[in-house]
Formats: C-alpha cells, structure tokens, sequence
C-alpha cells in the first residue's frame, strides 16, 4: 500500500511546469512595457520635429535619439516661433530634449516685411503688404521716408522677394505743385488747335510757349481746377490758323454758308459735304476745296447732288460705273452715255461679280443700259488663287495665301503634289503671275516624334532644399542641350517652331509657398545652365509647379527624391 501511496505522488511531481511559465512571464511583461513605451516615446518625438519643419522661419538641420535623449539643431528666425515653447502639448519630456538653434535672417515675405516696418517705421499714410510673395508699398510720404525706402529695396538680398514701392507718391510741396504743372501741360497737349513748343519750370515759377488758334480753348481758362497758382505761371502764345478738320470745318461754315439741305462733317479725319444743293453752291464749294492748304483735311463733296433729273442720272451712273471698275475680275474698256441711254463694254472673269446684279440700288434704269462683255481668265491674285485651289487641291498641312501681290504656298506635303505645286508655278511665271512654293517642305517627322520623345523622357534632379542640381546631373543636361538644339533646328527645317516647358516640382516637405518657389527657382536654374550650353533663351519657357504634380506619390520609398526634379514639355507651333 506504502509502494502505491509513493508511486501516485512521483506522478503528481512530474506534471506542467508552473514555476517556469511564471518566471518568463515576470521577465517578458515589464520588457514589453519598456519597448512599448519606448516606441511610443519615438512617435511623440517625430511629431515634434515634423512640426517643427512645418514652421516658417525654423530649419531643422540634424535630429537623433540616444540613450533617451532627444538631439536636435538647426537654423532658427529670431522672429519666428520658439521651438521650446511647440513642446506644449506633445508630451515629449522637456527635460530631455537638448536643441541647439542657430540664428539667421529668412528671406521668406512675412519675415522680411516686419524688418522693413521695423527699420523704415513707415508712417501713417504708408500701407506695408505682401501681394504674390513681393512686399508692395502703397500711400504717400515725404520724399525723405522715400529715399530710405528705395536704398532699403537695394539692400535687399537678391534670393529674397521684390520691395516695390512704385504706388509711394511724393507729398512734398514742391513735388505735388510740379505734378499739378504736370497735369495742366498734358491737359493742353490734349487741346485742338494748341500747340506746347517749350514748357519749363525754374526758381518755383512755370513757363510756356507754342501756338494756339483763336477758335481754340483759352489755355488761361483751362488752369481752373488744376491747383497750379496762375501767378506763377508765365505764358507765351501765338495765333496760327490750326488745320485740324474741327477748325477748318468752322471756318468752311462760315465762309461757304452751306444751305439746309447740305450737312458738313468731320469723318475719319475728312471733312465731308452731304445732301443737295444747287449747282452754283457746288462750283463755289469745289473751289473752296482747291483753295485749302495741302497740309490740310481733304474737302469731299462728292456726297453733294445737283438736284437737276440729268444731273441725278449721270450720277447715279458714275457711281455705277465707279462701282464695275472697282470689282476684280471685271475691266470696263469704253463707257458713254447718248441719248438718255448708257452704254458700257469690256472683260469680264466668269468667277468674278456679275455686272447685271451690280445695278441692283444703283438707281440706274436696267433698261437704259447696254452692256458687251468678253470672258477671260483674271490674272490677280484672288482669282489665280481660287483656280489654284480648285486644280491643286492642296492638303489640310498646307495653306496658300496672297501676300503682297504674291500667292505664296506653305506647309507640308507628300513629294507628288510638291511636284505639281512647282510644275504649276513654272506655268504661272510665264503670264507674269509668281507662286511662290519655297516655304513648302515635305512632310517627313518621323525623327522629329522620336528625338521629342527622348527629350520629354528626361528629367533633371535635385537634392532637398536645393535649386542648383548636382555635379551628377551635367552630363543629363549636356545631353539634353544638344538634343533640344537638334529639335529645333529639325523642327525649323519642317515649317514650325519649337518650345520647351521647363517645370519645376518639388517634395511636401515644408510650406506650400517655400515649395512653389523652390521648384519654379529649379526651372530657372536649368534654364540658364541651357543657355550657357548653347540653346536659344526665347525657346525656353519656365514654370513652378510646387508638388501639385508628383511623378511618384510622396509616401512611396523613393517619392520625394523622385518629385525633386524639373521635366521638359515639347510643343510645335
């Protein structure tokens, strides 16, 4: 029984080992505590720095964890915020954090335009801004506060943003009293019939001189209301007769005394005689018309009529007549009136207006008009063209167009109808008539798609923070300058021009203002380094894009060093 008793009990000792799985828990539990803490510590700790990133005025140079201390440094804006005090709420524990900040000047907007109202202590009647990252000054000083401002503008690093003070106005006395002068001798440069010869202004006093017609405005007059002191002001005028069409128009009236039935007016700088009237008030106005000075406005009275019936009807057909001669296409040889009937003969294009439908408003009498016209081909240029166009169909890459009695063909097109073009202009240059087809070229862009395709495959990149790219990133852009070269002078060879878009982008990291500059600077910087290689400065254009337009998204690995870069677009015009 004692043997059996010994035996359950050994059974019982060798059962789950308790003690064991107790003593690894006591050890695992409080180190996982720690890590846990450790971690969280970590989290709380990259918060801080990235807020601190995100701040204007704070650069954050270098930051390490070690032995549960936090390291940090960098550059700092005296006038920016306090690192220490952004520890406020991230549970991150002061007394371990150890900064060492060193100061500087930010050339960001806001930073700069507190230095400035600090240093020039602008007055009252000055306004301080920034307007699209440029610091405009608007109001009025004295000329002294403008002096400051101006040498303060100068002083301004050349990386930082425009001080522009161009709206300040100078209240001095002496500036507002010239600026009034100023305004008065515009003011007469304006006037018919006056003339300013010299205009000075010396020891407080303003002189004037030049010519003025009597029917003018009195220059005396026009200084009420300009706040200039008439007792200052010294003049000089003398009388001429102004041959400007409102003068000569009052003088016609009042030498002519038009009847009511006739209307004299100015139009597009002539002076113009409408309605009727009879013919012995005509002779004396055509002679009036002979008599004016050749400097002078033309005098038309071809809109007076004589009332008679036979005058209105030879009128009426002149004007007709007029009308054929004027047409292309159409060439009147011979013309004459007997009889109370008109006759009328010549050359007439098929393509050209019809004479019959031209009597349409005419007034003449369809019945009374005898016409012979003989069909032939036009030689000007709107009718060899419409034939061109029908014969020769060009294709839509190709524009034909009269350009100073020329009809000059340009474009692209297949080597057959490049051929026909030439053949046909061979024919036209025996009647005199020139088709100019050496801006034509054969259509051919195979290459030029390939080479656009390689320049827009290339981008230029950037460290963070920089605008200038490094030494690795020469070779790409000696590259891209002989292959843009190449470009444009194909591109030039086939009738078109050439631009390229440089666009500069940049990473999220830090503000969305810091980041549009910094990717438009990158777009200059590879502007210029083109330039020095030999590419054209008028095909380059540049732009900023920010990181509105990430190649990559910025949480992958290599997102932001692949969005700090500056890509090229091809465009033909």
């Amino acid at each position: 029984m004692q043997t059996c008793v010994e035996l359950k009990q050994e059974d019982s000792n060798q059962g789950f080992p308790w003690l064991v799985v107790a003593a690894v828990l006591l050890v695992l539990i409080p180190a996982g505590g720690w890590f846990f803490l450790s971690w969280q510590s970590g989290q709380r700790w990259q918060a801080y720095v990235s807020r601190l990133e995100a701040q204007p005025g704070i650069i954050v140079a270098e930051q390490t964890v070690r032995d549960g201390h936090f390291y940090i440094s960098g550059l700092r804006d005296p006038l920016g915020a306090d690192p220490q005090s952004l520890l406020s709420g991230t549970h991150v524990d002061p007394a371990r954090v150890h900064s060492q900040w060193q100061f500087y000047q930010s050339l960001e907007p806001e930073f700069v335009l507190k230095r400035l109202t600090a240093s020039l202590a602008p007055p009252d009647t000055v306004r301080l801004s920034t307007v699209k990252d440029r610091i405009v000054a608007e109001g009025e000083a004295a000329d002294t506060w403008i002096d400051r401002a101006r040498a303060a503008a100068r002083q301004l690093s050349a990386g930082g943003p425009e001080f522009d003070i161009s709206k300040v106005r100078d209240v001095s006395p002496e500036a507002r009293a010239a600026e009034h002068w100023q305004a008065y001798v515009s003011r007469l440069g304006t006037q018919p019939g006056i003339i300013v010869a010299q205009q000075t202004v010396r020891d407080g006093h303003f002189y004037i001189s030049g010519l003025r017609d009597p029917l003018g405005a009195d220059p005396q007059s026009l200084l009420s209301g300009t706040q200039v002191d008439p007792a200052r002001v010294h003049s000089q005028w003398q009388f001429y007769q102004s041959l400007e069409p409102e003068f000569v128009l009052k003088r016609l009236t009042a030498s002519l005394a038009p009847p009511k039935s006739v209307l004299l007016s100015i139009v597009q700088g002539r002076i113009v005689a409408e309605g009727e009237a009879a013919d012995t008030w005509i002779d004396r106005a055509r002679a009036a018309a002979r008599q004016l000075s050749a400097g002078g406005p033309e005098f038309d009275i071809s809109k007076v009529r004589d009332v008679s019936p036979e005058a209105r009807a030879a009128e009426h057909w002149q004007a007709y007549v007029s009308r054929l001669e004027a047409q292309p296409g159409i060439i009147v040889a011979e013309q004459k009136v007997r009889d109370g009937q008109f006759y009328i003969s010549g050359l007439r294009d098929p393509l050209g207006a019809d004479p019959q439908s031209l009597l349409s408003g005419t007034h003449v009498d369809p019945a009374r008009v005898h016409s012979q016209w003989q069909f032939y081909q036009s030689l000007e240029p709107e009718f060899v063209l419409k034939r061109l166009t029908a014969s020769l169909a060009p294709p839509k890459s190709v524009l034909l167009s009269i350009v100073q009695g020329r009809i000059v063909v340009v474009g692209e097109a297949p080597a057959n109808w490049i051929n026909r073009a030439r053949a046909a202009a061979e024919q036209l240059s025996a009647d005199g008539v020139v088709l100019d087809v050496s801006q034509l070229r054969e259509l051919n862009l195979a290459e030029l798609n390939h080479l656009r395709e390689a320049i827009q495959a290339t981008d230029i990149f950037f460290y963070s923070g920089k605008a200038v790219p490094g030494p690795e990133q020469m070779p790409v852009l000696d590259r891209l300058a002989d292959q843009i070269k190449e470009f444009a002078q194909n591109a030039r060879k086939s009738g078109v021009i050439a631009r390229f878009m440089l666009t500069g982008h940049a990473d999220a990291t830090g503000r969305e203002t810091a980041n549009v500059s910094i990717s438009a600077a990158r777009a200059e910087t590879v502007r210029a380094l083109l330039n020095k290689r030999g590419v054209a400065p008028e095909l380059l254009l540049v732009r900023g894009a920010g990181t509105f337009e990430p190649v990559v998204p910025e949480n992958s690995r290599t997102g932001s060093s692949t969005n700090r870069r500056v890509s090229i677009t091809v465009s033909l015009e």
